[in-house]
């Protein structure tokens, strides 16, 4: 791993912890506040990131091959359903979990490990013999030599979200945070860098490539390790870091819901992170399926949840 990618990890880190960075609590401010600039921020993200990418390959990079997808099948959209109960379980999504971990709390650990479980459990020769997985035929992405098409896109989805953040909140930004203006574009540019490197910086995959075994897992720890180390110095800079240990119940939730977090990401394949960083910039059918279906489990999850929960209770 370079220095540049090492470095682009770390920003990315940074930049996730300072804005706040989680589709759980994103969707929680939509049914209770009514508030989308969240959801707008990932928006900006991803289509940040096709923009870089989009130029990277009028330069002659090739990032839209870097990684195929999958047709959208039934198997992504349960594992898009099972990874959204399990970030409503766990409190978290994945860069939610990494956040609250390097924040210190030390039960979101019980989450990450047990995604690891179930990735070391159901690897790709595993998984297809216990869960009899059909053969999946591999997809390019679509934008794949179209440069025109992928700016007028991602262009297009980044100003209109970057116009709406910027119309609801400017550049505000949380106590000791930064702009969710700001952070999403820095997060969505960076990723897309790391695409033109050839890299993927999702650290579900990066879980999943340690668990697997790959001759690259030096190269993921690594990542893993400047992804946390910049969540964890953004949240010491911001005075938010304080150890606390958690009780059982805290670490049984965590565990439980990242066993589902793991199933999950194992049938689509791919953790929320991964949906939205290579799914959508990509354009990847599977993954931009297993998306929808993990936002519309948030949606729904927690609409139920309100409505049987009177107001004050």
């Amino acid at each position: 791993m370079s220095f540049v990618t090492a470095a682009l990890m770390f920003l990315i880190g940074y930049a996730s912890q300072r804005a706040g960075v989680c589709m759980v609590r994103a969707v929680r401010e939509v049914i209770e506040r009514r508030r989308f600039h969240r959801i707008a921020g990932f928006i900006l993200a991803a289509s940040s990131a096709m923009v870089v990418m989009g130029l990277a390959e009028w330069l002659g990079a090739r990032p839209f091959v870097t990684i195929p997808g999958n047709a959208p099948d039934v198997l992504s959209i349960a594992g898009g359903v099972l990874f959204g109960l399990g970030s409503l379980l766990a409190g978290h999504c994945a860069m939610g979990l990494l956040a609250g971990l390097t924040v210190g709390e030390l039960w979101r650990a019980a989450s990450i490990a047990a995604m690891f479980v179930a990735a070391l459990l159901l690897g790709p020769n595993m998984s297809s013999a216990a869960l009899m997985l059909p053969e999946r035929t591999p997809l390019l992405s679509p934008l794949a030599g179209n440069v025109a098409l992928t700016l007028a896109v991602g262009g297009t989805a980044a100003l209109v979200a970057a116009s709406y953040i910027y119309r609801r909140i400017g550049f505000n930004a949380p106590r000791g945070g930064w702009s969710p203006l700001v952070a999403m574009g820095v997060i969505g540019t960076a990723s897309g860098l790391l695409f033109a490197l050839d890299r993927q910086w999702v650290y579900t995959s990066r879980i999943a490539e340690i668990a697997y075994g790959k001759s690259w897992a030096v190269s993921a720890v690594i990542g893993l390790a400047a992804l946390i180390g910049g969540m964890t110095i953004a949240s010491i800079a911001g005075g938010s870091f304080a150890l606390r240990l958690g009780n059982a119940r805290q670490w049984l939730r965590a565990a439980a819901g990242g066993l589902l977090m793991g199933v999950g990401a194992t049938l689509v394949p791919g953790g929320n992170d991964a949906m939205l960083f290579t799914g959508v910039p990509l354009l990847l059918p599977n993954l931009l399926a297993g998306y929808a279906a993990f936002t519309a489990t948030l949606f729904i999850a927690l609409l139920i949840r309100n409505r049987a929960v009177p107001d004050g209770a």
